[in-house]
């Protein structure tokens, strides 16, 4: 009774600052509200025309675009550099170091740096010219078949390293005493990490899963910055129709419904990719 007591006024604080606005938000969504009148219940209507706003459809289909993106290419680079970073030589220290380093920086003065590299006038398409290749140069940002594209090499710029870090991080907790055992049996190569490498890194695949998902279901910041979800809305993104809808718009319960849909919908997709990975971990 004792320890209920001492955790009571962290759990109040923590209802009040949680629980309470998040209970909130799911009436607001059944409201028409612009925060200037008093919000008005309006039932499903918010739910109902979120199936029929193009643009929310056009932000869903971008970002899932996003997601398969980073769960096949970004994880699968960032798993080959931790392996090729795991081996002995004399720069993996600066190397590791380098890697990390974009995540670091902030992805505002990220998309600044990248928004002013990749127009029209940038050292990007300066490079081109210089190299004889200037039939291809373009506005990176400003077309609809390259802002999206673009977009999404950025995010994996930086994210990459981030994984690649806590795949290291999961290799090094591998004994080499499974490996020794391994070779003298006589396995080699690819063997080894289809057979020891892979399994024993489960659990690390899982968590890296879990943050490509979630985030690329929460990609915001680049689309906002560079393209504000343009040419029209071919770099839209879920988290850009919502904040669109919200402070563009001033739709706050239609934005709260938006929001709510998008939060179960996360929940929803790592709840399926943890159980998925989760079957196939092994235990140390």
């Amino acid at each position: 009774m004792s320890g209920v007591l001492f955790l009571l006024p962290a759990l109040l604080i923590f209802g009040m600052f949680f629980y309470l606005p998040f209970l909130q938000s799911i009436y607001y969504s059944f409201t028409e509200w612009n925060a200037l009148k008093p919000p008005r219940f309006i039932g499903f209507d918010n739910y109902v025309n979120l199936l029929k706003d193009q643009r929310m459809k056009d932000g869903f289909f971008n970002t899932m675009k996003m997601v398969v993106f980073g769960v096949i290419v970004q994880n699968t680079l960032a798993l080959f550099l931790a392996v090729m970073l795991n081996k002995p030589f004399r720069t993996k220290a600066f190397l590791r170091t380098s890697l990390y380093l974009p995540i670091v920086i902030s992805l505002v003065v990220t998309s600044i740096i990248w928004g002013q590299l990749l127009n029209y006038e940038g050292l990007f398409n300066g490079i081109l010219v210089r190299v004889g290749l200037e039939s291809i140069i373009q506005d990176w940002l400003g077309t609809v078949q390259t802002a999206f594209p673009t977009i999404i090499l950025l995010t994996q710029w930086q994210g990459i390293g981030y994984c690649a870090i806590i795949y290291l991080a999961g290799l090094q907790s591998i004994p080499n005493d499974i490996y020794e055992a391994a070779e003298i049996e006589g396995a080699k190569g690819f063997t080894l990490f289809r057979t020891i490498t892979l399994p024993m890194l489960m659990t690390t695949v899982s968590v890296v899963l879990f943050l490509i998902i979630v985030g690329g279901l929460r990609l915001f910041e680049l689309p906002y910055i560079l393209t504000n979800g343009g040419p029209g809305t071919s770099s839209y993104t879920l988290f850009l129709a919502v904040y669109n809808a919200a402070f563009q718009n001033t739709q706050y319960g239609y934005a709260t419904a938006a929001s709510i849909v998008l939060a179960f919908f996360i929940i929803i997709v790592a709840i399926v990719q943890l159980r998925i990975t989760s079957k196939r971990e092994v235990e140390l």
